[in-house]
């Protein structure tokens, strides 16, 4: 049997390894349930906080507002302009098209005036809680420790409409409709007037589904992060901040054992 340094480290290790895979699997757990521990119901607890910690809350919903209210703001105004835009330079081509006895054009730039001044006017309609959030929470009464009870349930239920409104912004049904009606547009087209203006045919397949692709991805989409730390501090004393703020492992190996800790 050797008895080197070599082999007695490799016997401590042997030794050691089976504790350390089990603690690192008790460590997965713990991460585990950590992350659904910051899952919880946001109003459950309104009744029981003190007048304090319901001041705290409504302050951390309106810095959520805050921090994002340029960027939704910017958004908005930039795509309904942009739009609005579309499809006023459109319809002035499809007069022009008109006079000069163009009926393939004037569809074509009619088909996509109709496309950006539905997309504009969905755009200016569409509930924004993420620009004009925080101002309607700072308006609600506060002037008594029930009143502020009542601004956090409202500021909280603003947050959860502005986090889902967000991500209903952000996710890819927009692109697909683009891709259908360009797709539609531009097959009618073809079909209809074939081998008429075939770079304005290939602007009706394009041009939807990029501009879709580009409000999508460009979408504001802070306030679901905000939503999600917000549901961990709602009914405990501590800010969670997915990303910034998991629980930390750390582990060594000596001659006396192993030293493990989970700081949360």
């Amino acid at each position: 049997m050797r008895n080197d340094p070599e082999a007695l480290r490799f016997r401590c290790f042997h030794r050691h390894a089976a504790p350390i895979a089990v603690l690192l699997l008790v460590a997965a757990a713990l991460v585990c349930l950590a992350g659904r521990a910051s899952a919880q119901d946001p109003y459950a607890c309104i009744d029981e906080l003190s007048d304090e910690e319901v001041s705290y809350r409504i302050r951390t919903i309106e810095k959520s507002f805050a921090d994002g209210r340029y960027k939704a703001l910017g958004w908005r105004i930039g795509w309904i302009a942009g739009y609005a835009a579309t499809a006023g330079v459109q319809g002035a081509l499809a007069v022009d098209a008109r006079k000069n006895d163009r009926p393939w054009d004037r569809f074509a730039f009619l088909y996509q005036a109709a496309g950006g001044a539905a997309l504009a006017l969905g755009l200016a309609v569409i509930p924004m809680p993420g620009v004009w959030g925080g101002k309607r929470i700072r308006r609600q009464a506060a002037d008594t420790p029930e009143a502020r009870r009542d601004k956090l349930r409202y500021a909280t239920r603003l947050l959860r409409r502005g986090a889902l409104i967000q991500e209903l912004l952000g996710r890819g049904e927009l692109i697909g409709v683009a891709v259908v009606y360009g797709t539609v547009g531009g097959t009618v087209k073809a079909v209809k007037w074939t081998g008429k203006t075939r770079g304005n045919t290939a602007l009706m397949y394009i041009v939807p589904p990029v501009l879709a692709t580009g409000t999508v991805l460009s979408a504001p989409g802070s306030l679901p992060k905000e939503w999600e730390s917000y549901r961990g501090i709602a009914c405990s004393g501590r800010y969670y901040d997915r990303g910034s703020d998991q629980p930390k492992l750390d582990w060594s190996l000596s001659p006396t054992g192993i030293r493990f800790l989970v700081e949360f």
